[in-house]
């Protein structure tokens, strides 16, 4: 039976792209299908890669916030997990609006020059993504060590850390929309 284009194009994008590791998952969380029977051909798998983040076991680390009343909020911080990601599980006010996507500004945090020279000496090139120089661009009360806390993922290093949060955030939400952890 002869496919039409479409079908045989989306076949080989989903099913044959080059492999995420060997056991067959590919980049795109479809399961090649040369290696599969023809009951288990187009079944869906999980991205191994996607997910909440680290569990409840992972090795944890104390952060302080300096919220933007000028109260501080120690926090049990999980390694692995991003900055936001650890705000929104303990209740520390950091919007997110983009739910951790850097396409906004709103978990946007001022760290110590000590933390921010640490962080960006651990960066590739010593430099930030560009989306994220961009997005800051747009954040309230910009700092020369700001940064954005989906962006920060935590490590046994930021023991002790201290985040400040700014006074404000620019939400371009029209009706002030902040998302509420899931």
């Amino acid at each position: 039976m002869n496919q039409p284009s479409y079908k045989r194009f989306l076949t080989k994008l989903f099913y044959h792209a080059p492999s995420a590791s060997s056991s067959g998952q590919h980049i795109l969380g479809l399961t090649n299908t040369s290696t599969m029977n023809r009951h288990t051909k187009n079944q869906r798998t999980t991205i191994r890669w996607h997910g909440d983040g680290p569990g409840p076991n992972a090795p944890t680390v104390n952060l302080t916030f300096i919220n933007p009343d000028d109260t501080q909020t120690t926090i049990s911080a999980r390694v692995g997990e991003t900055l936001l990601q650890c705000a929104h599980r303990t209740g520390i006010e950091m919007e997110g609006a983009c739910e951790g996507v850097c396409a906004c500004s709103t978990c946007h945090v001022i760290l110590t020059q000590e933390l921010y020279d640490q962080l960006m000496d651990e960066t590739e090139d010593g430099a930030l993504k560009e989306n994220e120089e961009d997005m800051l661009d747009m954040a309230f009360g910009l700092t020369h060590t700001s940064r954005l806390g989906c962006q920060i993922t935590v490590t046994e290093g930021m023991e002790g850390s201290v985040f400040t949060l700014p006074k404000a955030t620019r939400n371009f939400y029209v009706d002030g929309h902040k998302p509420t952890p899931h």
